[in-house]
């Protein structure tokens, strides 16, 4: 059967699609069980996603988050995943926003210090796997394990991995070398996702889809 023209193109495009979604693999470990999938396409914030500060909204089959400056903090949110061993994929755009995070807590009773585990920080400029401080103690400060000049360009989609299996981490995102980093933190029992944002009120990122695997 012959298709109409704008038929074939559509298929092509749309398989395309599905082959730049395939290309970022794991290196540290194989895919196991798939822990979550969210790709907000309803009307309301998915059950189980939690606002810290900030804005967030679904709309147009994205999450939308912001920082308000009221708070006086960036924006955070959170999903409640109890993991370890872990790939992470998000598919992510900035649209105003001069910041994102993606990284951990530490579970409860896995380590003496207080805060965040780590997160890969991205900005229009430049990313980077860092560590961050004990807010214990006032002598200790965040450490970026691996860091490099990138440009990520307002309104683009970007596809983010991130893997953390033992006290290895690895961040791939398509056309851009990947970062890894080790600590002797890095393996510890994680209770879910951390997201953070920053900007001025109206500036926002936004999410398009994640999905969690475990690794193995």
């Amino acid at each position: 059967m012959n298709l109409p023209a704008f038929v074939c193109l559509t298929v092509v495009l749309l398989n395309s699609a599905s082959v730049r979604a395939a290309e970022i693999k794991p290196k540290l470990g194989q895919k196991g069980a798939l822990l979550l999938e969210e790709k907000f396409d309803g009307a309301q914030l998915p059950k189980g996603w939690n606002r810290n500060t900030g804005k967030l909204t679904v709309a147009d089959g994205l999450l939308k988050a912001s920082e308000i400056a009221a708070d006086m903090h960036a924006a955070a949110f959170r999903r409640p995943l109890p993991l370890q061993d872990a790939a992470i994929y998000v598919k992510f755009r900035f649209a105003g926003a001069k910041m994102f995070h993606l990284g951990f807590d530490p579970a409860k009773g896995e380590l003496k210090k207080q805060g965040h585990l780590f997160s890969v920080i991205i900005t229009p400029t430049r990313w980077s796997i860092t560590e961050h401080n004990d807010k214990a103690n006032p002598k200790s400060t965040n450490k970026a394990h691996a860091k490099a000049a990138a440009t990520f360009e307002k309104g683009r989609w970007y596809e983010l991995l991130l893997e953390v299996k033992g006290d290895d981490a690895l961040a791939q995102i398509g056309g851009i070398e990947s970062l890894r980093a080790t600590s002797k933190d890095f393996h510890v029992k994680k209770p879910g996702l951390v997201f953070r944002t920053g900007g001025k009120d109206t500036d926002e990122v936004h999410l398009d889809e994640v999905r969690v695997w475990e690794l193995k």
